[in-house]
């Protein structure tokens, strides 16, 4: 059996988000704007400084899940910084700066540092011990050339890449003009990277709700707008499991994809092609990942195959979890 459109949103509804559960985060996120805003409209200080900032992620792209146990709701809250034109090669006096600036905003919130075995910092989170929403800090820099482009560390440490922040945002926001189902689709898809527990972590490379973002993307672009939900999960999973993963990159990006890359496989960022969004992947998770993909892509194949109710829904509920269901 094939399920329809409203079918599988039954189950997407089921684990996104609920708009009653949003009141508490956004106002959480509302605080947190008017403390940067009255910051940043208050502050003369010279040197370094933030200049303005952009809610990022899953909750602006519409593609945030509801919180479970293992995967807490998380915000990416960019941070333009400005006033010190030779901050780029102090990446520890950039983050040094954020933290200090964020426990004088929120000094009674716990601010999580994450940082490798050199002690550079990795990641910055303010946890919000009553919701349990956690924001994670991206400082980023802008530069003259090209427009709307920054530098941004490297959330693993020690490097840093250009891309645009605001450039990323429209691109989600034509990928939903363009497909109706897009958010569905990446939503369902990253619930079955969770369930099979391939989501990266600071210690693992895995698949990030940015990579499922731009593969979706990439075949709507270059094999046409598949806005049936089922066939474009099963298009996904056929995609990943191929016998090869073609180099991904953007016509509207800035930039080439390099010559030379260590990485199992290369997925550049829609806005910068030099930049391997997937370039912390190993040939052993990647081999996993493709793994779980054939074995969904076959389990949706038989589902289809199948005449009646109960066999279909145990084959979907192998690929996404006893959560599956469409009633």
């Amino acid at each position: 059996m094939k399920y329809t459109n409203d079918d599988l949103g039954f189950f997407v509804d089921k684990i996104k988000l609920k708009p009653e559960d949003m009141p508490k985060y956004r106002t959480q996120i509302n605080n947190l704007k008017e403390k940067l805003e009255n910051r940043i409209k208050n502050d003369d200080s010279h040197g370094l400084k933030v200049t303005k900032y952009i809610l990022a992620g899953s909750w602006k792209k519409h593609t945030i899940l509801k919180p479970t146990g293992d995967y807490p709701i998380d915000i990416d809250l960019v941070l333009f910084v400005g006033g010190d034109d030779n901050i780029q090669n102090d990446l520890n006096k950039l983050f040094e700066y954020i933290i200090t600036y964020l426990e004088e905003i929120y000094p009674q919130k716990d601010i999580r540092k994450v940082v490798d075995a050199k002690g550079n910092t990795k990641s910055i989170t303010i946890i919000f011990s009553g919701s349990g929403l956690e924001v994670d800090i991206v400082p980023v820099v802008p530069i003259s050339s090209p427009a709307e482009y920054v530098w941004q560390p490297s959330r693993r440490g020690g490097s840093k890449y250009i891309t645009s922040i605001s450039k990323q945002l429209d691109f989600s926001v034509n990928n939903r003009k363009n497909n109706p189902s897009y958010t569905s689709i990446v939503r369902a898809l990253k619930w079955w990277r969770n369930e099979k527990e391939l989501k990266p972590t600071d210690d693992e490379p895995g698949l990030s709700s940015y990579v499922v973002e731009l593969i979706v993307a990439y075949l709507d672009i270059n094999h046409g707008v598949e806005s049936n939900i089922e066939e474009a999960i099963i298009r996904f999973f056929q995609f990943l499991s191929g016998r090869s993963f073609p180099v991904i990159s953007f016509k509207n990006a800035i930039n080439t994809v390099p010559a030379y890359y260590t990485s199992s496989i290369y997925v550049g960022d829609d806005t910068n092609n030099e930049n391997n969004v997937s370039k912390r992947m190993t040939d052993a998770k990647w081999k996993e990942i493709v793994d779980e993909a054939s074995d969904a892509f076959d389990s949706l194949n038989i589902a289809q195959s199948k005449r009646n109710e109960g066999d279909t829904l145990t084959e979907w509920k192998h690929v996404f979890g006893s959560s599956f269901n469409i009633k």
